[in-house]
């Protein structure tokens, strides 16, 4: 089974490029699906409460919703986010490696997997190649803008965590542009999945 990893800047259109190679009939996971389901878990949010009451970021009791208080300032502070992820990572990857063995037995060819921080988090040793989705920064901008209630400052914030353009397009197997048209962005998908059906072929 070849697995292929997905990753980009937030605002590239990850999930728009995974709902496109789903359409076509590949299996696809979405890390961040898997952080919400941990995130809807009462054990895992006690666990991040007892983690963040002994550093000192929550006081009284740790109840989800004062928990994700917390963990919604996590990008103004580093310490806050290695805590965090401390704790969540180790389990997303548990899931991830289950989904992927999962996937192997049921006789699939080519799977896909988006991990928003894949390099900067150095997970690329679980794929046999990675696709990187980029976008200019303006253009990004622009896009969250409309997509979500974030500020210019909290997008330069979320910018600043994850690698440039270039560093992504360094260590990946491909890169694809997407600073056009779904379209655009659709023909590409497809010619890159032809090249990848040809490897298993």
């Amino acid at each position: 089974m070849r697995k292929i990893g997905i990753t980009g800047g937030i605002g590239s259109g990850k999930s728009l490029a995974a709902s496109i190679i789903a359409e076509k009939g590949f299996p696809v996971l979405d890390a961040d699906d898997l952080t919400k389901e941990l995130w809807d878990d009462p054990a895992v949010v006690r666990k991040l409460g007892e983690k963040l009451r002994e550093r000192g970021y929550l006081q009284g009791e740790f109840t989800p919703r004062a928990v994700r208080a917390v963990a919604q300032r996590a990008f103004l502070d580093m310490q806050l986010i290695n805590l965090l992820e401390t704790v969540l990572q180790p389990m997303i990857l548990e899931k991830m490696k289950i989904w992927l063995s999962e996937r192997e037995k049921e006789g699939a060819t080519l799977v896909f997997v988006v991990v928003p921080l894949l390099f900067e988090c150095g997970l690329q040793y679980l794929f046999d190649a990675t696709l990187t989705i980029n976008v200019q920064n303006e253009i990004r901008e622009r896009r969250l803008q409309k997509s979500r209630p974030l500020s210019a400052a909290d997008i330069n914030l979320r910018f600043n965590r994850q690698w440039a353009n270039w560093a992504r397009s360094r260590y990946a197997t491909y890169t694809i542009d997407n600073d056009g048209t779904v379209e655009e962005l659709r023909a590409k998908l497809e010619a890159f999945l032809s090249e990848e059906k040809n490897k298993i072929n």
